[in-house]
């Protein structure tokens, strides 16, 4: 346990370190406070509107619950397509095999008579 506790330390230590000297950069600074600013914003009117909050959470449930069974009603069309090609595929197979022979027993037929 020590050595893992030792781990996560040196892990937290070098992001921290990490994270420190990257704000040496002022674009990366400015980045991080404009982003920082924006979240707080989001997160004030979120507490200030929790109905609004709510409702906007349930609008963006409903749509990816409809774009869920879309995509689940296209995978059904497409597996069933599927199935009939599975179908189909044997009978082109023979009917381009018979009309392969015929084809060659014309062509011998021809061939025979013109000697």
């Amino acid at each position: 346990m020590e050595k893992r506790s030792r781990l996560l330390d040196g892990i937290l230590i070098g992001a921290l370190v990490g994270a420190a000297v990257s704000m040496f950069d002022k674009q990366t600074r400015n980045h991080v406070i404009e982003g920082s600013r924006k979240l707080g914003a989001q997160v004030t009117k979120a507490v200030k509107n929790p109905k609004q909050t709510q409702e906007a959470i349930k609008e963006k449930f409903n749509e990816f619950k409809e774009t869920v069974e879309h995509i689940s009603e296209d995978v059904s069309f497409i597996a069933g397509k599927v199935d009939e090609l599975r179908e189909v595929t044997p009978q082109v197979l023979d009917i381009v095999k018979e009309t392969k022979e015929v084809f060659t027993a014309e062509e011998s037929n021809e061939h025979s008579l013109h000697q």
